[in-house]
């Protein structure tokens, strides 16, 4: 009897806890899985260090497919344990191959320090597999302790060297990562970061105009933060309210994934303001389908990115989570993202100058409830990222790299 055909995604995600990179390769895996493969997922636990916590978790159903779960080593200490997971990692691949035939392995980042990688590539090479690499984003470490940013840099430095030389085929989030990891004749595939929820657009009208912004937008620190090291610049956003409050504009504007003691610390110069700010809501962080329940009842999304590698590479969850879901997306240019909205029905283009960008906000709150929720059914019904706009894409990408 022929073995099914099976492709294995291993890497940096946690698919118990449910993390963004795991969302990112679920929805993948779910492509894959209609082209007709078992997908044998090796992901990490950021809650577990060792192989004795996880042996005390009950098994993780995964339907037909195949799951495999390693601990969290990415730190210091976990540099000691990093051949013990390679060797238990290889020996998860040998036992995947003894009931499928692995056609790929597809790497999103790496389960632990990106030397196991090289392993992982020359596994492939030795059993008829293809080497896929899955990027998502190429990071910057400024907002990092010293240490920690050393040991990050020679990590990422490590692990693009590997996926640079070994690579099959790429599928990157974004233009920029592709051109990052071009090589002739290397098939490349541009997947963005995918949405698979149905999720009724059955909310009342916000008699307020409300924007919420949603995720974590540095590295949380009990000092001042560089903004070099802020993937959102949050600040920046805080600003624009702080000026509709000047100009007595009714509005909400509501924070998910960081408190406001935290905010504060890293930027100091809004702790007094803010006391006194009753429109602009902190609510720490959040479960990921309460997050979505806020994201689907409010009327905009709103953020604000610098112009730099980290932010040129990546395509952000949240926008493709907020216009999934039917809320119109307010944001900088930045990448690719203003090549998936539509500007004025999912997306409005801030221009990174505080007296229009306060302009276009003011605007938008002068809508009325009714134009609000039109403007937000309009957005749903574009499915931008939804899953069947790219299994075709998905299958001829596959095809040319098996070839």
């Amino acid at each position: 009897m022929k073995a099914k055909e099976c492709v294995i995604y291993i890497g940096d995600f946690d698919l118990r806890n449910e993390n963004v990179q795991a969302h990112l390769v679920k929805n993948n895996g779910k492509i894959l899985n209609k082209l007709g493969y078992t997908v044998a997922y090796i992901g990490i636990n950021r809650e577990a260090t060792t192989f004795s916590q996880l042996e005390q978790l009950a098994p993780l159903e995964m339907g037909n497919n195949v799951f495999f779960e390693l601990p969290y080593t990415l730190h210091a200490k976990g540099l000691l344990a990093c051949g013990g997971i390679i060797k238990h990692t290889l020996a998860c691949m040998d036992g995947i191959l003894k009931d499928y035939a692995v056609k790929a392995v597809i790497s999103y980042q790496a389960p632990t320090y990106a030397v196991i990688l090289k392993h992982i590539a020359k596994w492939c090479g030795e059993h008829g597999a293809k080497y896929i690499v899955n990027c998502a984003d190429l990071p910057v470490f400024h907002s990092q302790p010293p240490i920690r940013r050393l040991i990050m840099k020679w990590n990422w430095r490590t692990m693009h060297g590997i996926n640079g030389k070994y690579a099959d085929g790429i599928i990157a989030v974004s233009r920029c990562i592709s051109r990052f990891y071009h090589k002739e004749n290397r098939p490349s595939l541009i997947l963005p970061p995918l949405f698979d929820e149905e999720i009724a657009l059955e909310v009342t009208p916000n008699e307020t105009a409300t924007f919420l912004y949603a995720g974590t937008p540095f590295v949380t620190l009990d000092r001042e933060v560089n903004p070099q090291g802020m993937k959102d610049r949050l600040d920046k956003v805080i600003d624009l309210f702080l000026e509709l409050s000047k100009r007595k504009v009714n509005y909400q504007f509501r924070v998910v994934g960081i408190t406001k003691e935290s905010y504060t610390a890293c930027v100091p110069r809004h702790k007094d303001v803010l006391q006194r700010q009753e429109q602009i809501t902190f609510l720490g962080r959040k479960p990921h389908g309460e997050t979505l329940d806020m994201l689907t009842r409010a009327d905009f999304m709103i953020n604000i990115r610098d112009n730099n590698l980290m932010t040129e590479a990546g395509v952000s969850t949240k926008v493709v989570e907020s216009v999934s879901v039917g809320t119109p997306v307010v944001m900088n240019p930045i990448g690719d993202t203003f090549s998936y909205l539509e500007e004025g029905v999912s997306g409005f283009a801030l221009k990174n100058d505080l007296a229009a960008d306060t302009q276009l906000l003011e605007s938008l709150c002068g809508l009325s409830a009714e134009e609000r929720y039109k403007r937000k059914k309009a957005c749903q019904q574009q499915r931008v990222f939804s899953p069947e706009k790219y299994e075709q894409k998905l299958d001829a990408f596959l095809k040319q790299v098996l070839a």
